[in-house]
This record gives structure tokens, sequence and C-alpha cells, in this order.
């Protein structure tokens, strides 16, 4: 039974915007036939969810981004920061009690000696997280397993965090979808699948 137990007020925006790209990935392809403009691998489906995120947040303090690591505090230890996972997309809230998000990134960039010479800001506190999407083109139960504990932790340091878990995979097994599903329904973490078969 799927129970989504963390969320913010715009869950049901976000919902409705993965809700589409899934319809489009969906009348694109039929069994074995594919539209050749279909997204066909995980950084394609990647790509469409931001540049559609991108116009949902053009007015208003949230930004969005790809592969982004959630650090647990803007004072994380380095030994933290060089094994966090990398979100597949995320939104970003602006500021949160009068802290920006690019300032904490910066003080993470920092202990890694790179802010003189590096442009990424990989590293942001999880209380800047507004929403966290992974995304898998593949129904691999292991590597899906993964990707939702990584989006259940987050959700349980972040009660505020939407997080989604996307699974295109046209050529899945219907067995392997509906365990993926049954997972992330006991982790409270809601999924977007498609398989034709």
């Amino acid at each position: 039974m799927l129970r989504i137990i963390f969320m913010n007020s715009d869950f049901e925006n976000i919902k409705s915007i993965l809700s589409e790209l899934r319809s489009d990935y969906i009348s694109g392809c039929h069994l074995d036939m594919f539209d050749e403009k279909l997204p066909i691998t995980e950084r394609d489906i990647v790509a469409e969810i931001y540049c559609r995120l991108k116009v949902f947040c053009s007015n208003s303090d949230l930004s969005v981004h790809c592969e982004i690591k959630p650090a647990s505090s803007e004072n994380a230890k380095t030994e933290e920061l060089k094994r966090l996972p990398k979100i597949d997309v995320g939104i970003l809230a602006a500021a949160i009690n009068e802290r920006t998000w690019v300032s904490s990134a910066l003080k993470l960039q920092d202990k890694y000696n790179k802010g003189l010479i590096e442009a990424r800001f990989s590293s942001i506190p999880i209380e800047f997280f507004h929403t966290a999407i992974e995304v898998k083109i593949q129904s691999k139960y292991s590597d899906s397993k993964k990707d939702i504990d990584i989006l259940h932790k987050i959700a349980a340091l972040n009660e505020t965090c939407n997080c989604f878990f996307v699974l295109l995979n046209a050529r899945g097994q219907r067995s392997d979808h509906d365990s993926i599903k049954r997972y992330a329904g006991q982790k409270g973490i809601y999924v977007f699948e498609y398989t034709c078969r």
C-alpha cells in the first residue's frame, strides 16, 4: 500500500508534471515499436525532467539542478561529502532562515579546497532540498532499491522534501516493476513507472 508521508505544498504540481512526462513516454512506445524521438537513455529522461521543472521554477524562489548531493548540513565533514550519492534531479529553495543554498554550498566546496578552481556546487545541505527525483530506465531491482533507499533517507532528514522515483522502461518485466513499486510504497516514495510488457 502506497503511503506518502513526506511532502510540501508543491507535491501535486510536481506530480502532475511528472505524470505528463510519463504519458508522453507511453504515447511514444508500444511493445517493441518506438518513436525515434522517445527518450532512450536515463540522461534523456533526466534532461526532460530538468527542462519541465525549470519552467515550473521560473517564477519562484526555487531552482532546479542535476546531480546534486544532499549533505547533512553545511558543517558536514569532508569524509561524509566524499560518500554522498548524487540525486538525478533536485529542486532547491533559494534561502532558509536568511541563509542561501549558494553560500552553504560554497562553504562545503571550500572544504575540498576547490573553491577557487571549480564552479560546481555539488554538495548542498539537505535542508534546502525542496524536491528530489531519481530516474531509472532499467528494471534491475537492486539498483532501484538503492535509489529508493536514498530518497527515503532524504525524506527522513527533511520531511518537507518531495521525493519521487521515475522508472520508465517500456521493455521491462511487469514482475520487476511490481516489486519495485511495492518496495517504494513500503518506503513512502511515490513512483512513476511504465512497462508495456
